[in-house]
C-alpha cells in the first residue's frame, strides 16, 4: 500500500520578491529573497529526500477570495511559484518585524484553518516574563534561574539598581538574537551611568549619563512601549573577558520524544553585551571550550545537568502552553562554573552548528521538525477510539475531525 504524501508548509512573515522571469508559466525560478534562504533550501532538500512535499509561503500567496495558495517549491537549486493544495502541517517560521504583520499572519493562517484543519507542527511561547514565571514552577529547574523582575513602574529600575550594586542586564520580554538588550552601570571611578548594548536593529551603542535622572529618561524613550525585564549582570564570559553562553536545541524526533539534537558554546567579543552569532558571535563545541575552561571532568558533569535541565525545560512548557517541535535553550556559566538558565526561544536558529562543525547535529535539526511532521500527519488519518463519558459506548473517528486544538502534548504509548 501505498503511503500517503504528507504536505509541510514553511510559513513566513514576508517574501520578497525579485525580478519576475518573463515566461513564469514555464516553471522557471524566480527571484526572491526568503527570511532564512539558507534554511529553507536545507529543509526543503532535506524533504525530498524523506518523500516530503515542502513548499514556502507567505500570506501573500493566499488568495482568501478563492482558497487558493500558490506557493514556492525548490526546483533544480531555485524557487519555482506554483498552485499548491493547502498543507496537512504547517511549520510556522514567522519572524514578526512589526505588531500589523503578526496580525496579517495570525489573520491568514485563521483564514486558511477555515477551509482546513492544519495542524502547526511548532507552537509558540509568550514572554520571556512569562515563560520565567512558568518555568520558576518547577523545582529541579528554579535555582538555574537568574531573578527576574518586570519593569512595570518608574521608581522599580532604581530600586533594583541599588539592590543588586548599580548593575542590570535588561531585555525585552518579546525580544530575541539580542536586540534592544542592555547593561546598565555605574562607573566606580567617574560616578557616571553607562547604558551598552544593542539598538532593535543590533547596531552597538554605549552612552554616559552624568545623573540618573539622565540616565531614566533615556531608558523611557529607548524602551518605549515595549515591556522589559530586569535581570542582575551576571559574569558570563572567559577569563580574557569575551561574553560566552550556550545554546541546546532540543527538537522532537519521528516518534514524538524529546531529545538534544546538539549543543554549541556562542562567544562574543571584548565588552560585548551579547554572545549570539547574529550580533557577530563566534559558535564552537562545547566539550572542547568547556573543558578548557574548567577541566575535562567538570565539562562533562556540566553539559550532564544542562542536558537534563533542556529536557525538563521542554517538557514543562510543552505541558503548560502546548504542543512544542523545537527549543532553543540558552545556558550561562560563570567563573566558578554555576550554570544559568537564561531563556527559551520557540523558533530556534541552527547555523551554530555549522560554524561549530557539528556537521551531524546540524543535519539532524533540518531533518527531525520533517521527521516529526510526517508522525503528526500519519495521526492525522488513523482512527481515534473514544469513551463517550455519557453513553458508556465506544467510538471511532478521525484525529483531525475531533481533536482540533494544537494545545495537545504528545502521549505516547
Amino acid at each position: 500500500m501505498r503511503a500517503t504524501l504528507v504536505r509541510v508548509g514553511l510559513y513566513v512573515a514576508s517574501i520578497e520578491a525579485g525580478a519576475e522571469p518573463e515566461n513564469q508559466a514555464s516553471g522557471k525560478a524566480c527571484g526572491i529573497k526568503l527570511p532564512e534562504p539558507a534554511f529553507a533550501q536545507k529543509l526543503s532538500e532535506a524533504a525530498g529526500r524523506l518523500a516530503i512535499d515542502l513548499y514556502v509561503f507567505s500570506p501573500a500567496e493566499y488568495e482568501e477570495k478563492t482558497g487558493q495558495l500558490t506557493a514556492f517549491r525548490l526546483r533544480d537549486g531555485g524557487w519555482v511559484k506554483e498552485p499548491c493544495p493547502l498543507p496537512d502541517i504547517l511549520y510556522d517560521r514567522c519572524f514578526y518585524r512589526t505588531a500589523e504583520e503578526r496580525l496579517l499572519c495570525k489573520a491568514v493562517l485563521a483564514a486558511i484553518r477555515e477551509q482546513k484543519p492544519v495542524t502547526t507542527l511548532n507552537g509558540s511561547l509568550p514572554g520571556k516574563w512569562e515563560v520565567y514565571g512558568t518555568l520558576r514552577q518547577d523545582s529541579a529547574l528554579a535555582p538555574l534561574l537568574p531573578s527576574t523582575i518586570r519593569l512595570n513602574r518608574p521608581d522599580t529600575l532604581l530600586r533594583l539598581l541599588n539592590s543588586y550594586n548599580g548593575e542590570l542586564f535588561l531585555k525585552p520580554s518579546a525580544g530575541m538574537q539580542g536586540k534592544g538588550a542592555v547593561h546598565l552601570k555605574l562607573s566606580p571611578s567617574t560616578r557616571e551611568w553607562i547604558a551598552a548594548g544593542r539598538t532593535g536593529s543590533n547596531l552597538l551603542f554605549r552612552h554616559r549619563f552624568a545623573h540618573y535622572s539622565s540616565l531614566s529618561r533615556w531608558i523611557r524613550r529607548f524602551t518605549g512601549k515595549a515591556s522589559y525585564i530586569a535581570q542582575p549582570y551576571l559574569r558570563l564570559a572567559d577569563p580574557n573577558g569575551n561574553p560566552f553562553d550556550l545554546r541546546v536545541l532540543v527538537q522532537k524526533n519521528g516518534k514524538g520524544r524529546w531529545g538534544v539534537t546538539g549543543a554549541a558554546v556562542r562567544a562574543g567579543s571584548t565588552g560585548s553585551v551579547t554572545s549570539n552569532l547574529h550580533g557577530g558571535g563566534t559558535a564552537s563545541q562545547p566539550a572542547d571550550y568547556l573543558s578548557l575552561l574548567f577541566g575535562e571532568a567538570k565539562a562533562e558533569r556540566m553539559m550532564n545537568e544542562i542536558t537534563e535541565a533542556s529536557l525538563q525545560a521542554a517538557e514543562k512548557l510543552e505541558h503548560n502552553y502546548g504542543r512544542l517541535a523545537e527549543l532553543g535553550i540558552d545556558f550561562g556559566i560563570e567563573p566558578d562554573g554555576r550554570i544559568w538558565l537564561l531563556e527559551v526561544n520557540s523558533r530556534p536558529g541552527r547555523s551554530s552548528f555549522q560554524q561549530s562543525g557539528d556537521d551531524e547535529a546540524a543535519r539532524l535539526s533540518v531533518e527531525l521538525p520533517l521527521r516529526y511532521a510526517r508522525l503528526l500527519a500519519q495521526r492525522l488519518n488513523k482512527p481515534l477510539i473514544i469513551n463517550d463519558s455519557a453513553t458508556g459506548q465506544i467510538q471511532d473517528c478521525q484525529v483531525g475531525r475531533r481533536i482540533r486544538s494544537d494545545n495537545v502534548q504528545e502521549v505516547h504509548p
